[in-house]
């Protein structure tokens, strides 16, 4: 009983150890995060007859991979698939109503790179706290994104009343602010907004280390 009750204060007196080296972000981590969200994508019109460089909001459904570079970084890639429907406004001249489609129907590809920052798990080595910080459960970062892609309009009307299928190239870039909680070692939520790949979003990120 006695050898046992040794070896319970030892492993009490190592876990505060155990916890600050199990970082939410470290330089071993990979994720990958699956998420929902919106987006706001330069979308410039190629060969027909639209509005330049507009960005129409979209829903957006897609992964994201990170990988550690450095204790506090990460870098990765970014895909999405999303899209909207057509939105139109009506109005009327001299008695004669009109409609004038101003976002046409639309289905749409992104892919990325990204790059962030894990200052939350700066600051706990800094204040020599993170125990306290609980940074094995919480991970805060920022950083970048750029991308390019495209967009398919199935429904869009050309000014002599065809209806063809219109193509947008994608452009996006922004920054991006966002937090993962692990409620288990390589489970989390995550939440981000920012500009660029995604206003706002919410996911799943999956620790592979």
């Amino acid at each position: 009983m006695k050898k046992i009750f040794t070896l319970a204060i030892v492993l009490v007196s190592l876990a505060p150890g155990f916890r600050v080296n199990a970082q939410a972000f470290n330089e071993n981590s990979r994720q990958i995060t699956g998420f929902i969200g919106g987006a706001d994508l330069f979308h410039i019109p190629v060969g027909y007859n639209f509005n330049s460089f507009i960005y129409p909001t979209t829903a957006e459904a897609g992964v994201e991979g990170e990988f550690a570079v450095h204790k506090y970084v990460g870098v990765g890639f970014v895909a999405e698939l999303g899209g909207r429907g057509s939105r139109s406004m009506n109005y009327t001249i001299v008695g004669v109503p009109y409609a004038y489609t101003t976002f046409y129907s639309e289905f749409n590809l992104g892919l990325g790179a990204i790059a962030n920052f894990h200052f939350y798990q700066l600051i706990a080595d800094q204040m020599g706290k993170s125990e306290q910080l609980i940074t094995d459960k919480i991970d805060v970062y920022a950083g970048l994104n750029l991308g390019t892609g495209f967009a398919l309009h199935p429904t869009y009307t050309d000014v002599n009343g065809h209806n063809k299928i219109a193509t947008d190239a994608l452009f996006f870039i922004g920054p991006q602010f966002g937090m993962h909680y692990f409620f288990t070692p390589k489970i989390a939520i995550n939440g981000e907004f920012g500009w660029g790949k995604t206003w706002a979003r919410v996911g799943v990120t999956f620790n592979l280390h």
